[in-house]
Formats: structure tokens, sequence, C-alpha cells
């Protein structure tokens, strides 16, 4: 039943999830989504902000091999794999009758193609095939990945977006690029940037039926715009409900789904300038003391965000013996004193719009927290999420770089831990 994809992958970006009773009751009918965000462009060979774009887009493309929703890794395009040479080697074995919307059929070559193609462009993707020594389809239907040493990430993340060499050969890159061609279960039949995406269902998708034949996903940033929306029937779903809305949309009749899989919420420091003081890892450590994260979770955030220090239990890599900061104003004080900052300082502080709910509240929190309890004064600046990746990227190289910020880095909603650090 793909919907049950549509809804969690368009919901892995949310806190709560906002469903009218009566969404999707007739298999005809459009499914109408209100979203926080739109891909930022419809090439994910493209994307500079991949799980931004795959909450909607992931219904389009296809992987090698994919993930159900337990977390178990299942075939994809690849219908098998063999794992060979102590898994420097895995030899895919393409699926027979699989295609792209455009009606081409998917190969090997496509994969070769496509791999190459996120090198050109994807800057996350060349991280994640860093152990890739090179590809080659031995076949139309045999796709052989050779590795410089076994990446036990490669299958998990599932990174490669099947797309048409053929279908672009044909068209050229601008028309590719504006109406790209998936393998997935819903095809594009229209996208105005900002305002909406239409999805159908493909008729000749390899795998089980979409139940849900079409769905329309409207992009809100507001989150008070989106909730009008679905309290006036504009919308079946509601993405990224505000927290404060959800008891009363339960009791109004709307059933809320709950997903622990936020992108972990933290203060994060560019190190890259050491003459900084938050470089001084005393200083880090105040901050970490001086905000009472408790406070903010119960009274701004109604409780409803989870509290783990980075991972969750379900989680590879989780340690429970690892525990958060716990607030302790003077132990704050008593840290910044020793590294030569009892007066305080002045720094940045940066958080993302438009994408999560309570990111402006939590930083202006931390904004009071620090200058009550440490006279550190911060200037608080709200930038699009893509903005603030840009800037990450920039200030990665810069030996000058300023960057503080109250955002959520992509850990405990991607398939493992280590595909976000």
């Amino acid at each position: 039943m793909k919907i049950g994809r549509l809804l969690i992958f368009a919901a892995m970006t949310a806190g709560a999830l906002a469903i009218s009773a009566d969404a999707a009751t007739a298999q005809d009918k459009t499914l109408r989504i209100a979203m926080n965000a739109d891909p930022d462009v419809l090439d994910m060979t493209q994307s500079t902000n991949p799980p931004q774009g795959l909450a909607t887009m992931d219904n389009v493309y296809d992987s090698l091999d994919n993930q159900n929703p337990k977390g178990d890794v299942i075939p994809g395009v690849a219908e098998s794999w063999d794992i060979q040479d102590g898994g420097k080697v895995i030899v895919f074995h393409i699926r027979h009758g699989a295609t792209f919307h455009s009606g081409d059929p998917v190969t090997a070559q496509d994969v070769v193609w496509t791999h190459e193609r996120y090198l050109k462009y994807g800057r996350f993707y060349v991280g994640i095939a860093r152990y890739i020594d090179h590809m080659e389809a031995t076949d139309d239907h045999t796709l052989k990945i050779v590795f410089k040493q076994p990446d036990a990430e490669f299958l998990a993340i599932h990174p490669i977006l099947v797309e048409s060499k053929k279908y672009f050969e044909r068209v050229g890159e601008a028309e590719f690029t504006k109406h790209p061609a998936g393998t997935g279960p819903y095809k594009i039949v229209s996208y105005v940037p900002g305002q909406y995406l239409d999805l159908e269902a493909y008729d000749k998708y390899w795998g089980p039926k979409p139940q849900v034949k079409k769905a329309r996903f409207y992009f809100v940033k507001d989150p008070n715009t989106r909730l009008a929306k679905l309290r006036a029937g504009e919308v079946d779903l509601m993405m990224a409900t505000p927290y404060t809305v959800v008891d009363e949309l339960q009791k109004a009749g709307f059933t809320i789904a709950k997903l622990t899989s936020q992108p972990t919420t933290s203060i994060q420091f560019q190190l890259k300038n050491p003459n900084v003081p938050w470089h001084d890892v005393r200083v880090r450590q105040a901050i970490a003391y001086a905000v009472d994260k408790d406070a903010i979770v119960k009274g701004l955030l109604h409780g409803l965000p989870t509290d783990y220090p980075r991972l969750m239990p379900d989680e590879v890599g989780y340690d429970p013996n690892l525990k958060d900061y716990k607030y302790d104003p003077a132990k704050a004080r008593q840290l910044l004193n020793e590294a030569g900052y009892a007066n305080g300082f002045t720094m940045p502080l940066y958080y993302s719009t438009g994408v999560y709910f309570g990111t402006k509240e939590t930083t202006e929190a931390v904004a009071l927290y620090l200058k009550q309890n440490l006279n550190i004064t911060t200037k608080a600046q709200g930038i699009e999420l893509i903005q603030l990746l840009q800037m990450i990227f920039k200030s990665a190289q810069d030996p000058k770089a300023q960057y503080v910020a109250v955002a959520g880095l992509p850990v405990a909603n991607l398939a493992t831990a280590l595909e976000g650090i």
C-alpha cells in the first residue's frame, strides 16, 4: 500500500500530522496535503537539501534498494543483490519490467549515469560515495559497484535515486530538470514552485499499486495558514502541526500522528575560527549549562518533543549512559569565568525559518537564558533553511567564520545516524 510511503516520508519533517476525518475516503478523490516546505529542485541529483525535497519527491523516485517503516532494507529498482569480496563488491540485479515515467526501461546504464550526475551536482552525494572506486553496467540488468573498502552504510541509506539517461538525451538539460522522470509509484503532473505539486499514480509502476490515485501538496510556510486551511476543509492533511493546537484539534475530531523523528534541535557552533570565544570548549559547556531545555520543551512546546541526547533508543549507536547537560547557571558562570569571559560577550545566533515549528521561539528562549545567566548578548537572525545550509558549507572553509545557530541537525530522522554526521 504505497500511500503509507506517501504519508510517512512527508511526515518525517513534521512533529505532528493532523488528518481530517474524511481524508482520502474515496479512492478517486485528490488527497490534499498542506506541507511546510517544497523541494528545492525536482531533479534530486541537484538537491542541496535532500531531506526537505524527499518529503514529497520520494514518491516520484526509487532507489536500488528501499527501506520499510520498520527500517529493514528491501528491494527497490534492484530486485536482489549479491555482496562479494568481503563487502568490497556489490552486484545489483536490476528489475525486469521496471520503467521510468517517460516509458523508458530501467537499465544498469541508467544507474551509472545517475551516479555520475550525482558526483557532478550533488554536494551531499560526494561524501556518501567516497568509498566507491567505480561502477559499471556489465549488461542491461546487472550493475557492479566496486568499493575501495567495505561500506556498511551504502545499502542502509539507499542514496541513488535512479534517473533516465535516455530521457535526458532525448529532451535535454532544461526539460529534464523541469519535468524529471522517476520510477516511483507517483509521477509529476504539474508543479508551481512555492504553491503546489500535483502527483498522480503511475499505472505502470513495478510495485503494488497505490490506493490513493491523486495527491496535491500545497506548500504553505506559515503554520497558522496551514491550520486555517485544515479547519476550513481545504486540505485533508497538515504537516508540521503547531504543538500549541494539538489538543484542540484532537477534541475537534482530527487524527494526530506523532512521529519521534524530528531532526535533533541543538545549539551548533562552527569551530574553524580560533579567535571566537566559543572555540574554547569551556564556553560551549557554559552555554549548555545556561539553557533550561526542559523548561523550553514543557513551557513553549507543550511537552511534545522527545528529549534524548542526540540519538533515540531504537537507533543504531544509542547509548543509555550518555546524559545531556542539566540546567546549572552557577556551573555555567564558573566555566565562563575560567575561560576568561566573566563579563560575557556578543555572538551571532542564527535559526532556520519556515520548516520546523518552535525554532524561533526556542531561539528567543536561548537568547534570554544566555543574557540572564552569562551576560552573552546574541544577535538573533532567522534565515531560510537552504540559506542556512549554504552558510554552513561556506563557513566550513572560512577561518574567520562566526557561526552559531539553533537548528535541527538531521541525525535522528535518517536511515542511519552516520549519514547526517
